[in-house]
């Protein structure tokens, strides 16, 4: 079975259920569809490579790179110096401290783990794109257009 993303899979399927005036097959192909803007069908043209030039920012400005959010090696001495801190001035130097020397938020940085009931609440087009799987693109063909109306024209006959 295929997974239904854009409206060309569904051929004339919600057309006919709005004509027909069947509301809950029309929400049923409209439930199938996927929610991701450039997976619809008016977003499916040959793609073009540009020559976007990516400019370090960080190194025009001369500014550091951000922290990770995860554990790194050095991290414990900057905890223990908020600690100290806490103990020392309360929880004005601490709070001083951290402002000045930022802690890790995460004991690991995986941004592509998600919590287990979050994955088990993910639609069927989200688990796909997470899962990496590329969409298999038709190339569009716009000599296509005439005979999808010369068959128009002869259903209508």
């Amino acid at each position: 079975m295929t997974t239904i993303i854009n409206e060309w899979q569904l051929d004339c399927r919600l057309n006919k259920a709005i004509n027909h005036q069947h509301r809950a097959d029309f929400a049923l192909w409209l439930a199938f569809l996927s929610p991701a803007v450039n997976e619809m069908a008016e977003f499916q043209t040959p793609q073009t490579e540009s020559a976007s030039q990516k400019t370090d920012l960080y190194a025009r400005f001369s500014l550091m790179q951000p922290r990770g959010y995860g554990w790194q090696e050095h991290d414990l001495a900057k905890l223990t110096r908020h600690s100290q801190a806490l103990h020392s001035g309360g929880l004005r130097q601490l709070k001083l401290q951290q402002y000045l020397m930022d802690g890790p938020l995460v004991l690991t940085d995986n941004k592509a783990q998600l919590a287990p009931e979050v994955l088990q609440n993910l639609d069927v087009h989200s688990k796909r794109r997470r899962g990496g799987v590329e969409l298999n693109r038709s190339e569009a063909d716009p000599t296509a257009l005439y005979e999808i109306l010369q068959q128009m024209t002869h259903r209508a006959a």
